[in-house]
Parts: structure tokens; sequence; C-alpha cells
């Protein structure tokens, strides 16, 4: 009875496998042929794993990404849909691994990967949810959102055959966003977005940069443009 006393004990106190955690986490995220149900099991097992680590390393330190990643495992997939779920755990997945000191510098988000729009002169749909997430707003409401942010917006297109303008966001950080629907739609792995060449800017083309994407304005902050959008919001209510 001892024995088996100490074999329970030795198999709870291994240590993490950080390294199998991040790699199959990156590649969830970086592929676009993965059994997203399969992926949801292994993902959800690591973070079971992951979140009393962090928990008891960390205490109160980053406790926003502990409890988005229990969140995520409570919730199931729901109006996220199964595929944009698995990349939001494996998401969460890299983020308690860099938060332990595995992966990226802790509490550092992971760099946006290098994109380019088309080039020539056709429009093309571009997936989100792998370069950017896109956030789609109202015309009405996004065009006082971009006077609102002014210099602080990223880069954002306008399409005047959907009346809407959408902005680029680093991936699953509108995931979880709660602002009316009929005005503002996060868009992630699964949607797609007519992206323009970056010179399509003036005001005759139906689809266009309004704020034009540069090399140093392409992402906007998720915060912040939530923010902008909620005040927004909150004067027409």
């Amino acid at each position: 009875m001892k024995h088996a006393r100490k074999a329970a004990s030795d198999t709870d106190s291994l240590p993490l496998d950080f390294v199998t955690m991040v790699k199959t986490a990156r590649q969830v995220v970086d592929s676009e042929d993965l059994e997203p149900e399969v992926a949801a099991l292994q993902l959800r097992g690591f973070l079971g794993l992951l979140v009393p680590e962090a928990e008891g390393r960390l205490g109160s330190f980053s406790s926003a990404g502990i409890e988005e990643a229990r969140r995520r495992m409570d919730a199931g997939p729901g109006p996220l849909g199964t595929v944009r779920y698995v990349h939001a755990l494996a998401r969460s997945v890299l983020t308690l691994c860099a938060y332990l000191g595995h992966g990226q510098e802790p509490g550092v988000p992971e760099s946006p990967r290098a994109w380019a729009p088309p080039v020539g002169t056709a429009v093309v749909l571009v997936g989100a949810g792998r370069y950017w997430d896109a956030v789609r707003v109202r015309t009405d409401v996004g065009e006082r959102v971009i006077r609102r942010l002014g210099g602080n917006s990223g880069a954002v297109i306008q399409d005047m055959y959907g009346s809407a303008l959408y902005w680029l966001v680093a991936p699953g950080t509108a995931d979880a966003w709660d602002l009316p629907s009929e005005q503002v739609v996060p868009l992630g792995v699964a949607t797609f977005v007519a992206v323009p060449p970056a010179h399509f800017t003036d005001t005759s083309r139906r689809i266009r940069w309004a704020v034009p994407l540069t090399a140093t304005r392409y992402l906007t902050g998720a915060e912040l443009l939530h923010g902008a959008l909620a005040a927004e919001i909150a004067v027409t209510a």
C-alpha cells in the first residue's frame, strides 16, 4: 500500500511537458486541416494541468490569462463554433506556458504573423484567424470610432457594398466581446474578409482602405478598439 501511495505521489509531481504543449498548440494555430474534436480534448487536458500550476506558482499574477483559460474550458464551443473554440484553447495554452516561462517572454503576447495585402488590382477574400482577426462595424458607428481613435487606429477596410468598416486585431483578442451584434461582429477562424490592395484608398473604390495600411499602421489594439466602440454605442443607446 505504501508503494502504491508513493507511485501516485511520484506521478503527481512529474514535471509538465511544456515542450509538447507549446508544440501542439502552435500546430493547432497554424494548421488549416485539423480534427477539432480530438484537438479540443487534448488542449483541454493541457489546460487542466496548466491552470492549477499557474495558480500555484503565480498567485494573482496574470490572473486574466488564468481566468480566460478556465472560462474557455468551462464554456465549450458555444457560438464560436468548434474550430474557433479549438484555436482559442490553443492560444490559452500558449499564454499560460509563456506566463510559466516556456515559449515567448512571460506576459508578452505572441507577435502577429507577417502578412501583406494582395498586390495588383483585385480585391481578395482572406481568411481571418491566422494572421489577424477582424472586427466588422456598422458604418455609422465605425466612422465615429475612426474619429475617436484618431492616430491610435490601425488600418481600416471600408466595404461600401456591405455598409461596414473592418478593423484588424491580433487573433483571439476579440473572442469574448459582448457588444451588440447588430453593430459589431468579431470575425475569426472560418470567416473571410474582402481585402483590397494597399493602394486602394480613394473614395471611388467600393472596397478600400479608409485608414491606409502602412508599415507602421496595421493592427489596432483590441482593448483600445473595444473601449472606443463601447463609448460610441453608449452615446447612441
